[in-house]
Order: C-alpha cells, then sequence, then structure tokens
C-alpha cells in the first residue's frame, strides 16, 4: 500500500488536514452549501444567468452556432411556461432522451424551475424493453426526444397504450417540434415569470439511472440539496472559461457540469462523438481550457498518437473519472498536456457527484481526498467491522446531498443505504492516514479463483503497458475447477506487433499464478463501452463465455 508518496515530490509536501478520523470514519471539512435560504436551485441558476445574460453560455463546435445566458433564460422560461400549461407541475416526471446539443440543457432548467422531477433516459442503446422500463418506473408527462431515439419510444407507448406527450429535438411528422413548442408562451408571460416556490430543499429534482450492473437500471433520486452540495464542491473544478465534455444529461456527470459551469459563467463547448483527432482539433480551434474525461476515454486519446500534431497548450486542468487511473498513466496525460494540470475524482450515480477530488500534492494512486461535508467509512464487507486506515473493505460514504432513494425501490434502496444512512458503493478500497482514498477494484467485477480474488483492473493496467495495446478489458468466464478464469479483450494500435504469447508471457512472468489468462485472449477492433465511457463489461463477459464453449 502506498502510504507516503505525493506527485511531483518523492518525500511529498503535506497539506493541511481538512478532515478528521473519528472511530474509524473519516470525516470531511464542513461548510455551508446553501444560498440565501433558497430551496429552488433552478431559481439559483437563473439569478446567475441573469447576471451573466450578455455572455456566451454555448457553442455548438459542428454547427459553431453560439448562444447566450439571455437566449437561454428566454428559451428555458418559454419551455417552463408550455409545460405549466400542459398541466405539469412540482412532483410530475419530465423525461428526456437526446444527445448533446444547444437545446438540451432547456427543459433541464425548465423541469427546476417549475419543481418537476427531471427523468433523463439513455439516449444510447435504447431498446424497447429498457423504454418500457423507463416508463413503467416514473410515469413521465412528457417526453423530450430526439429524432434518433424517437421511433422506439413512440412504437413502446403506443402498445403499452401509455399516453405520453412526445416532443421531437428536429422535426417529425405528427408530432411537436421543441422549437414549435416555445414559441407559443407571449412576451408578457416570459416577462412575468416565476419560479416555483419551494417548501423544502428535500424537493425531488432528478431521477438518474444507475449503470445497470444487475437487472434493469434502478433510479437514484435526487432533491434540490443535491443540486446545491455537489455543485458546491465541483465549482473550484470547472472554473475555467472554455469547458469540454462528452457525457450527456442521462449521466451525474452531463448534469454536473453543465450546470456547474452555468454557476461560475463558463463557456460549455458540445462535441459531436468522441473522436481522438476531433478532440484535438477543437481544444486547439476554441483554445480549450478543461476538459472531463472517462478514463477509457483518456487512454484511447492518449494511446492514438493524435496529440503531438495539435496545439493543446490551452488545457490547463484535465479531470479523469469513471475508473481509477495508475499514476504512470496519469503522468503521460500530464507529459502530453505540458501546460494542465490532471487530476482523477472518484463518485457514483447515488452520490450524485464527487465523493473524493485529486488537488495539487495528491497522493500517488490514490483517487484524491473526501469532498466536503461528506464521511467515509471502510467495512468488512462479510461483517460490517468498520475497519481503520490502511484496511481493504467496502467504501461506504455518508453525505446530506446523496440520492434521496431508488425511485419506487424500497428493496433496492435498502440494500443500498443502511439504517444508519450510509451508502454501501459496491467498492473495495482502503484510505491512510492522510485521508486519501484508494480504490482497488468493484467488489461485483473481482474474478474468483480458487478461492483467490482476481482485480481485472490489475491485469489490464499491466497489459496496457505493451507499446501497441491501445485498450484493453479483462472479464471473469465461469470454470468447473477454478470458479472463474481471466479472459483479456484486446484492442492493438496500427502496425502493432503485439501477440497473444507476448501478453501470456508477460502477465506469467509479472503477476501471480491466479491471474493468469487462462480463458484465453481475444484481439478486437473495438471493446464496446456504455454510453458514459466505461467498458460495457456486461456485454464482454457474455461474449467471452460464449467463446470458450465453442
Amino acid at each position: 500500500m502506498n502510504k507516503g508518496k505525493y506527485n511531483g515530490d518523492e518525500v511529498g509536501e503535506k497539506k493541511a488536514k481538512s478532515f478528521v478520523i473519528e472511530d474509524g470514519i473519516l470525516k470531511g471539512e464542513e461548510d455551508e452549501f446553501l444560498e440565501n435560504g433558497k430551496n429552488n436551485y433552478g431559481e439559483v441558476l437563473m439569478e446567475q444567468m441573469k447576471k451573466n445574460s450578455k455572455l456566451i453560455a454555448q457553442v455548438d463546435v459542428t454547427t459553431e452556432k453560439e448562444d447566450t445566458y439571455d437566449s437561454i433564460i428566454d428559451r428555458s422560461i418559454r419551455c417552463a411556461l408550455w409545460l405549466r400549461n400542459q398541466n405539469v407541475g412540482p412532483n410530475d416526471v419530465i423525461a428526456m432522451c437526446s444527445h448533446n446539443h444547444m437545446n438540451q440543457v432547456i427543459p433541464a432548467l425548465a423541469s427546476m424551475y417549475i419543481g418537476a422531477i427531471l427523468n433523463p433516459w439513455w439516449d444510447y442503446g435504447l431498446t424497447p424493453d429498457l423504454t418500457k422500463h423507463f416508463i413503467n418506473l416514473t410515469k413521465p408527462k412528457v417526453l423530450f426526444i430526439n429524432e434518433e431515439c424517437a421511433k422506439v419510444a413512440i412504437e413502446v407507448a403506443r402498445e403499452m397504450k401509455y399516453n405520453l406527450k412526445i416532443i421531437i429535438f428536429g422535426e417529425m411528422n405528427g408530432y411537436e417540434s421543441f422549437d414549435k413548442i416555445i414559441g407559443k408562451p407571449g412576451p408578457i408571460e416570459v416577462k412575468n415569470f416565476q419560479c416555483e416556490k419551494l417548501s423544502s430543499v428535500d424537493h425531488p429534482a432528478i431521477i438518474l439511472y444507475t449503470s445497470g450492473t444487475t437487472g434493469m437500471p434502478k433510479g437514484a433520486l435526487h432533491s434540490h440539496k443535491s443540486m446545491f452540495g455537489n455543485i458546491h464542491n465541483v465549482m473550484d473544478n470547472v472554473k475555467r472559461n472554455n469547458a469540454l465534455w462528452y457525457s450527456t444529461f442521462c449521466w451525474v456527470s452531463g448534469i454536473l457540469c453543465t450546470f456547474a459551469t452555468i454557476k461560475v459563467a463558463g463557456k460549455r463547448f458540445i462535441p459531436g462523438p468522441f473522436v481522438e483527432e476531433d478532440t484535438c482539433r477543437i481544444i486547439e480551434k476554441y483554445k480549450i481550457n478543461w476538459i472531463l474525461m472517462g478514463t477509457s476515454m483518456a487512454n484511447r486519446l492518449l494511446k492514438s498518437g493524435a496529440i503531438p500534431r495539435f496545439d493543446v497548450s490551452s488545457i490547463n486542468l484535465i479531470t479523469i473519472g469513471g475508473a481509477p487511473l495508475k499514476e504512470e498513466s496519469q503522468d503521460l496525460i500530464r507529459k502530453a498536456f505540458p501546460n494542465s494540470s490532471v487530476f482523477q475524482a472518484y463518485g457514483t450515480t447515488e452520490l450524485g457527484g464527487a465523493a473524493t477530488l485529486q488537488s495539487k500534492n495528491y497522493k500517488v494512486n490514490s483517487v484524491g481526498n473526501l469532498v466536503k461535508n461528506s464521511q467515509l467509512k471502510i467495512i468488512d464487507p462479510e461483517t460490517g467491522k468498520i475497519l481503520g486506515p490502511n484496511q481493504k473493505g467496502e467504501a461506504c460514504f455518508k453525505s446530506s446531498f446523496m440520492m434521496t432513494e431508488y425511485y419506487k425501490n424500497p428493496e433496492g434502496t435498502k440494500k443500498s443505504i443502511d439504517d444508519e444512512g450510509w451508502l454501501h458503493t459496491g467498492d473495495l478500497a482502503y484510505y491512510d492516514e492522510d485521508g486519501a482514498l484508494f480504490i482497488i477494484e468493484r467488489l461485483n467485477e473481482l474474478i474468483k479463483w480458487r478461492g483467490h480474488h482476481v482485480p481485472p483492473a490489475v491485469i489490464e493496467q499491466l497489459i496496457q503497458t505493451l507499446p501497441g495495446v491501445a485498450e484493453v478489458a479483462v472479464v471473469p468466464v465461469p470454470h468447473s475447477e477454478d470458479d472463474e478464469q481471466p479472459f483479456a479483450f484486446i484492442v492493438k494500435t496500427p502496425d502493432s506487433n503485439v501477440t497473444e504469447d507476448i501478453v501470456h508471457e508477460l502477465v506469467g512472468k509479472t503477476l501471480p499464478d491466479q491471474m493468469k489468462l487462462r480463458a484465453g485472449i481475444k484481439f478486437m477492433d473495438e471493446i464496446p463501452h456504455t454510453a458514459s465511457g466505461k467498458i460495457g463489461r456486461r456485454e464482454l463477459k457474455a461474449l467471452a463465455i460464449t467463446m470458450v464453449q465453442e
């Protein structure tokens, strides 16, 4: 375990402690995150936009169109007025399913203004079964959806005989367009608009779907208090003028980045799908200062060879999340972006944002230190006993702004949040005496070989060190004698000379016996990813089992 090395200094320059450890519980610094007695976070965002009304808020890099904060205020108020005219009010659910574009933020803000609950659907890989599950769970009154996903939603709603008002981002025969509905309210209505006065910051705001690693996705319900607290904790990390990220609104990072950028009056650049060279081109053309990337995305960008061909000197902060990134890779990214700090963040949908953040002089290979107004404990997964520093167990968090519950799922909520209010993450981790958190592996992704736990990340990180390896994912394959065996999927860079024998030799010589790739290796042109950029492990597990059986 790493107990002393800090980034940039072998000895380390320790920061003043911003936490205490009491009875094995690590408690972060406390400060005020609510604002002037306000309960509606939409009202806070509107006031901030009015202060900066003439500034450019967002730029579509595909069309090069610009959007001022004043225009966003006008369109979001018009959307809110239209929703009220549809008898949508506090606690009603508004669904949304779309890629990133200039109008995506509008229904999100409108729902906050009127006290409705925003429920973004997955815009990537939407299937009839998922659509039916989403409708049954939240019973939305209105769905804002792009043309690409609309056909599935329309057919499912018709089959279910569910009366769902569908508004299209774009044009589709027989359905109202978003542009049309926001043109209906008159100027006097817009001028006199007032946000809903909510009775409490605990009023529900957003339902975000979990990644669905087991069964159908669960909906994590977050309150307006969650918006106040989580955005307060990340604001220092988004205080950059030109910001770029790829997460859509169905992921907590997409919501947080968008709202936090509004809060600090930043400028958001909206890209198309992630393509390594395009990302570098956007950075160079628009002088991007801050970028948020998933771990896999960062590795792919690094291995693509595109970065040296562009001027990326404007980047001064890169935030990486989704999975722990080894210091060697983090240092390579730092060297590729020489003017930039590169920090990791760790969080979950259920927490509503970041639980830990790296900052200057972070502990090497950690995911940083606890954010403000939060608590952490590590427990023995079998007994529930609280463990001390440098002892491995399940990471559990508590804050006043994590999710309220899994929406309409009391059984799932009870499994995730215990009687004392601790959220159980399912992540194997430990923290040290300096409060730095180290993530080892997802507990439900650990491979069990003859009673030994095999963290896939350890094997993946080793194989990733081979020149010519662009990406790797290791998954378990059931085995009658060994319980499970590791199987590796590998994407090679162009002109790579990596072979199965080279990989087997590296793993066999470097790692313990239980980590050998006994189930096999498969080279692929592309590894599947979820919409949030994480490796599609469920799909790979099924594929590996099929291949081994053959």
